[in-house]
C-alpha cells in the first residue's frame, strides 16, 4: 500500500452489495479499491466510473483462483466477501468456494511472508462475510414466523451454502479475523441512514445501508465488531422497526408472492407495481 491511501478488497463487485461497497468507498478521499469479479466489462458497465480510475485496481476471475485471490487481498485492511446468487439450485456451493479460496489465498501471503524470513508478522485483511439474519435465531427472533419460514424454504440451498461456509470460516478464527454481517431483507433503495447491531435486524434495508455498515464494522478501531453475527438498522426507520416487533407483523402479500413465484412471475408482478423494488439476499 503506498502513501497515506486506505486499501480495501471487494470480493464479488458486480452484485447490488458489491456495487454499494463500490461506490461509498469511491465517495471517501485516500481510499483504494482491488474489485474482484468474473466480468470486468460488466463491471464497467454496471458502474462507469471504475474504468481507468487510478484509485481502482480490478482482478478479473475466478473464485476459485488462490492466487488471483491473495494478489488481490495483499496489503489490505478489509475484504468483503459478498459474491453471491439468487438461484436456489442444489448443491449451490458459491459461499464456501469464496471462503475456501480466499483461506488458500491468507496462508499463500502468510508462506510468502515466511519466506522472507522477515519476523514480523504478515497483516491479514479483516474479512467481513455478508450474510442473513435468517440463519440467526437471535437477530431475526422478532421476524414473524410465517415469514421466516417462507423465507427459509424459498431459498433453502442458498442459506444452507451460506451456513456451510460460515461454518468454515469460523474454524479459522485462530488466525483470520471475520465479521458476519446479517442484515433482513435488503431492498434496491437510497441510502437513509444505519446503525449496527447485535440484538436485532429489520427489513427492509437498502444495499448502500448494509455496505455502509459493512465499512464501519470493518474500521472500528477496537474491534468491537470482530467475530460476532451483526446486523444493520435503518436510524430514520427504526420506529418501523419497533411497530414490527411490537406487532410481530407478516410481511406484505406482494413480498410472499414474490418468494413463491419464479423470476418470470416476479418480473411481470414488479412491472404491474410501483414502488420501490425489493429483493432479499439471499
Amino acid at each position: 500500500m503506498q502513501g497515506t491511501h486506505q486499501l480495501y478488497a471487494v470480493l464479488g463487485a458486480t452484485g447490488n452489495c458489491g456495487l454499494a461497497l463500490m461506490q461509498l468507498l469511491l465517495a471517501q478521499k485516500g481510499v483504494k479499491i482491488n474489485a474482484y469479479c468474473r466480468n470486468q466489462a460488466k463491471l464497467y458497465r454496471l458502474l462507469p466510473e471504475v474504468e481507468n480510475n487510478k484509485r481502482v485496481d480490478i482482478y478479473e476471475g475466478s473464485i476459485e483462483d488462490e492466487e488471483l485471490l491473495a494478489t488481490c487481498t495483499r496489503n489490505c485492511k478489509a475484504a468483503f466477501l459478498v459474491a453471491s446468487t439468487n438461484d436456489n439450485v442444489p448443491g449451490c456451493h458459491i459461499s464456501q468456494d469464496l471462503i475456501l479460496s480466499i483461506i488458500g489465498a491468507f496462508r499463500r501471503l502468510k508462506n510468502a511472508q515466511d519466506q522472507l524470513d522477515n519476523e514480523s508478522s504478515v497483516a491479514l485483511p479483516k474479512l467481513c462475510l455478508l450474510s442473513s439474519s435468517t440463519l440467526d435465531d437471535h437477530l431475526s427472533r422478532y421476524m414473524g414466523t410465517f415469514f421466516r419460514y417462507i423465507l427459509s424454504r424459498s431459498a433453502f440451498h442458498v442459506y444452507e451454502d451460506l451456513r456451510l461456509g460460515e461454518m468454515i470460516l469460523r474454524q479459522q478464527e485462530h488466525w483470520i479475523t471475520a465479521i458476519y454481517m446479517k442484515p433482513g431483507g435488503i431492498s434496491v433503495d437510497v441510502q437513509r441512514g444505519h446503525e449496527l447491531s447485535l440484538d436485532q435486524d429489520q427489513t427492509f434495508i437498502s444495499y448502500l445501508d448494509v455496505a455502509a455498515g459493512m465499512i464501519e464494522a470493518c474500521d472500528d478501531p477496537n474491534g468491537h465488531w470482530d467475530l460476532k453475527n451483526v446486523s444493520v438498522r435503518n436510524v430514520a426507520g427504526a420506529h418501523q422497526s419497533e411497530e414490527f416487533r411490537a406487532k410481530r407483523l407478516e410481511p406484505p402479500g406482494d413480498y410472499i408472492f414474490e418468494l413463491y413465484h419464479g423470476e418470470a412471475h416476479r418480473q411481470a408482478h414488479r412491472s404491474s407495481t410501483s414502488g420501490v423494488r425489493r429483493d432479499v439476499y439471499y
